[in-house]
Order: C-alpha cells, then sequence, then structure tokens
C-alpha cells in the first residue's frame, strides 16, 4: 500500500522537472505532469483530500503547459471523481464538483473531443440542485450542441430524453415542447418517422396538460405540413383524439383517447400526464359537441387514415 510520504516525494520530484534553475534553462513539462499525476493517484488512493485536490490540479497545469488538453481535462475530471462522493452530502462540495466537470468539458471542447465534452457536461448536470432544473437542463443541452455540432446525431437521442425528462419534472413545459421539436430535426436527420412521431404526440400532450387547447390545436395543424414522421402515424391518430374530445368536451371520447396504445410508448411521465386530462381547460372551445351534432364540422384537422388505422386503434 503507498505510503503518504511517497506521494509528497512525488510532488517535490514534479515540481523539480518543471522548476528553473542556472543549470536548467527549460521545464519538463510532461515529466511533471506524469510526477503530479502518480502523486494525484497516491493521495487520492489513501482519502487525502486536500492533497489529493492539489496534485490533481498541478497535474492538469502541467498537462497544459506541456499543450496536451486532453489530459489536462482528465486530470480535471479524476478530481472531480473523487470528490462526487462527497457532493451528496454537501452543497457546497456539489457545485465545486459541478464547476470542475464544465472545466474539464472545455479542455475537452479545445482538443476536439465532443463525445468526452458532452458526458463531463451530462455529469455535472446530475448535481445541480435539486430545484434547479433550467441550470441542469441548459448543461445537456450544451452537451448535445457539441455533439450535433461534429455531426454525432446518432448519440443524443438519450440526451434529448434528458433534457425533457429533466424539464418535465422541472415543470418547464415550453421549454420541453421546444426541445422536443429540436430532437424531430435529429430524428429525420437519422431517419427515424417512429421517434419523430412520438415526439409529435408528447408536444400534443404536454400542450394539453398545462390547460392549453389552443396552443395544442395549432401545434397539431402544423404537424400536418413538413413535421417529420408524424403524418399518418399511429401517434397523430392518437393525438387527435385527444385533441378532438376536449373540443367536444366529451367525457367518454376523452377516456377513450387516453387508452390509446400509443400512450403507452412515449416517455412514462408524459404518458401518465396523459392519463390525467380532463375537458376543463380554460380554453377549450365551448360548445362544439352541439354545434358538431348540427352538422358543424370540428375547427381541428384530422388525420388522414391508412386503411389499417381502425385496427391499429384499438
Amino acid at each position: 500500500m503507498p505510503r503518504e510520504d511517497e506521494g509528497d516525494a512525488l510532488m517535490a520530484q514534479a515540481k523539480a522537472h518543471h522548476t528553473k534553475s542556472l543549470t536548467k534553462w527549460s521545464s519538463d513539462w510532461d515529466s511533471a505532469a506524469s510526477a503530479y499525476e502518480k502523486a494525484a493517484q497516491t493521495f487520492t488512493h489513501l482519502g487525502v483530500d486536500e492533497k489529493a485536490k492539489n496534485a490533481w490540479l498541478q497535474a492538469s497545469h502541467a498537462h497544459e503547459k506541456a499543450k496536451n488538453p486532453f489530459f489536462a481535462a482528465k486530470a480535471i475530471e479524476s478530481l472531480a471523481n473523487y470528490l462526487k462522493d462527497k457532493a451528496a452530502k454537501n452543497e457546497e462540495i456539489a457545485k465545486e464538483v459541478s464547476e470542475l466537470y464544465v472545466r474539464a468539458a472545455r479542455m475537452y471542447a479545445l482538443d476536439g473531443k465532443p463525445e468526452r465534452q458532452s458526458d463531463a457536461l451530462a455529469k455535472a448536470a446530475r448535481l445541480a440542485p435539486a430545484g434547479d432544473a433550467a441550470s441542469a437542463a441548459k448543461l445537456v443541452l450544451q452537451g448535445l450542441d457539441a455533439l450535433e455540432d461534429n455531426e454525432k446525431h446518432h448519440l443524443t437521442l438519450d440526451l434529448y430524453r434528458s433534457v425533457v425528462l429533466l424539464q418535465v419534472r422541472g415543470n418547464l413545459i415550453l421549454d420541453a415542447i421546444t426541445t422536443l421539436k429540436r430532437e424531430v430535426k435529429t430524428f429525420e436527420k437519422l431517419q427515424q418517422p417512429q421517434g419523430a412521431a412520438k415526439a409529435g404526440l408528447e408536444i400534443i400532450v404536454l400542450c394539453l396538460a398545462i390547460g392549453d387547447w389552443v396552443l395544442a390545436d395549432r401545434e397539431f395543424k402544423s404537424m400536418q405540413g413538413d413535421f417529420f414522421g408524424f403524418a399518418h402515424s399511429k401517434e397523430q391518430s392518437a393525438a387527435y383524439g385527444l385533441i378532438s374530445a376536449i373540443e367536444e368536451r366529451d367525457e367518454d371520447a376523452l377516456k377513450d383517447a387516453i387508452k390509446d396504445s400509443a400512450l403507452q410508448f412515449i416517455i412514462p411521465e408524459i404518458s401518465r400526464m396523459a392519463k390525467k386530462l380532463t375537458i376543463n381547460l380554460s380554453n377549450a372551445p365551448a360548445g362544439k359537441k352541439k354545434l358538431q351534432s348540427a352538422g358543424m364540422t370540428s375547427n381541428v384537422a384530422k388525420p388522414a387514415q391508412d386503411d389499417d388505422d381502425e385496427d391499429d386503434l384499438k
């Protein structure tokens, strides 16, 4: 088992590698970084917090001086990983660790490592205060930006789900709708129409969940155009069932609509929101059922149906 004095000796060696003197005119930052890392690993293993922290920071600095941003980032991330367990019990430490992950992410960005950058930002987001969903979502979205800027769209889908969950749980419903619209563009790039259709249904449920029938109606109609994957889908039929039931103020129709199997395969939190929908929305149109019984048509655009649509909805 390593001893603390061995770590101290490695720290001294590291300093000697980069300290200039009359007989040593240049600094050997690569050797210094290696010695600092060995010292950091020793102190980390022994659980000597302050010395481990100092050694990892010195190792990162030495790697930066040696123009090795990837290893500089790894050193900072190693420190964050070491302190992470303590963060659960201390809000100040949690903030410090989150900042370390963000710092590591910046360094990974400098080295052109978007996957590492995104992963570090996701770790930072997990340490955001419980009541600060907006900050957590912002960090994950920065990771999404990094991946998409580098055409790594196939790596973003889990992150999109994470952002939407953060926003829904934080009651940032309009933000979640915006995120889902952005995700649809990714599904289009990946040619995954089923994922896009689910996102479309999730958007409609969220609109209705906040009591905004007008927004739901507008979004639904906009999806009939160039919204990838939604038209002629089971999800379109399910969305139409929800909107039309509320428009007509038909409780029985709404009960049937929320049993649609398509609602079972969207994000679970949003699926549960669908099951709690009622027709008592403040801006839902009044009297539609009477108008329709008199032979008038609904304002909601009815989805085009394939021959199999009726079977699909059973």
